[in-house]
């Protein structure tokens, strides 16, 4: 298989490479920055802004891939500084450049776009667990680019006949994950105490409860859904499972040796929090995926990853 990774060089990228480079897989990425080379020393990778249209044509020919896993994206949920223009320029505008050179290079390609729950919005409580079908009504700018990004791609498998699958993919967590995300935020503050070099951690909204799912299981579900799904059909990724922030902190903290101090910070509680995330996995596991990691595992990995990081280790 010819397999092109856009956004490569990110989180979910760099553990999606893991995976299908296991398979004796030929692959490329994209990245508009590429990071780390030596982590990827069986990837032709190519640095390209994901709206130079010129640019994708030349690589789809290049490449002349088989699969299309779409996973670049600005990726900013509750920031105040957000940048609106890029955000959509990237997700949407960068999206529909992509489609246009399949569309006109790789027809037959089959491509994965990777959405997020951010879609879904504030669902009530009595409609959990949010299902493929709930109303899509985003509560912040990134999950409105996720909804437009969907849409674009529905277009262009209904209009050109691209063969087009979709995530909503919920919270997920690993080792390797860069901070502002609550499992790496807690994980490099533990192992910060641990070393000697802060006295306390401090957290955001503890109350909040959200459906985590290990990394390594998203992308094997990326896979899965590749091989399997039809044309056009979008997927819940997630555990089904609502886990609070707070017990996410307790099981961090009990991991480490250290009695760690925990300080509410005001600046961390973000002012439109989604007060739970639960979501239906149902569809996913009908096609052959499996939760292989719980929430302990996942955990153990990344404070495991902190304890060796130094600046210079950092993947993503």
């Amino acid at each position: 298989m010819n397999i092109l990774i856009t956004g490569i060089c990110g989180f979910a990228g760099y553990h999606l490479y893991n995976l299908l480079s296991e398979k004796g897989n030929k692959i490329y990425g994209l990245d508009e920055v590429i990071k780390n080379e030596k982590y990827y020393k069986n990837a032709r990778i190519y640095q390209c802004d994901i709206n130079d249209q010129m640019e994708i044509y030349n690589i789809l020919k290049e490449c002349n891939p088989d699969q299309i896993y779409h996973l670049a994206a600005y990726v900013h949920v509750g920031r105040v500084d957000i940048e609106s223009a890029k955000l959509f320029k990237v997700n949407v505008a960068g999206t529909i450049t992509l489609l246009d050179g399949v569309r006109k290079v790789v027809p037959g390609a089959k491509l994965l776009i990777s959405g997020s729950a951010e879609e879904y919005g504030i669902v009530k409580q009595e409609e959990m667990p949010i299902k493929e079908s709930s109303r899509l009504l985003p509560r912040n700018l990134y999950g409105l680019s996720k909804k437009f990004q969907e849409e674009a791609g529905l277009y262009y498998q209904r209009t050109y006949g691209l063969n087009i699958s979709f995530t909503r993919t919920f919270h997920y967590c690993g080792p390797y994950q860069p901070l502002n995300f609550v499992f790496s935020d807690f994980g490099s503050q533990v192992v910060q105490i641990e070393r000697g070099g802060k006295a306390f951690i401090q957290v955001g909204n503890l109350k909040a409860e959200r459906d985590f799912t290990d990394i390594r299981d998203v992308v094997s579900a990326y896979k899965i859904i590749m091989e399997k799904s039809p044309s056009g059909e979008v997927y819940n990724v997630c555990s089904g499972k609502a886990v609070a922030v707070e017990e996410v902190l307790q099981k961090m903290v009990s991991h480490s040796k250290k009695n760690i101090v925990v300080k509410v910070d005001q600046d961390k509680i973000r002012p439109l929090d989604v007060p739970i995330f639960l979501g239906d996995n149902s569809k996913i596991r009908s096609l052959g995926w499996v939760q292989q990691l719980d929430l302990d595992d996942s955990i153990k990995d990344i404070l495991n990853d902190w304890r060796k990081r130094t600046e210079e280790d950092t993947i993503v």
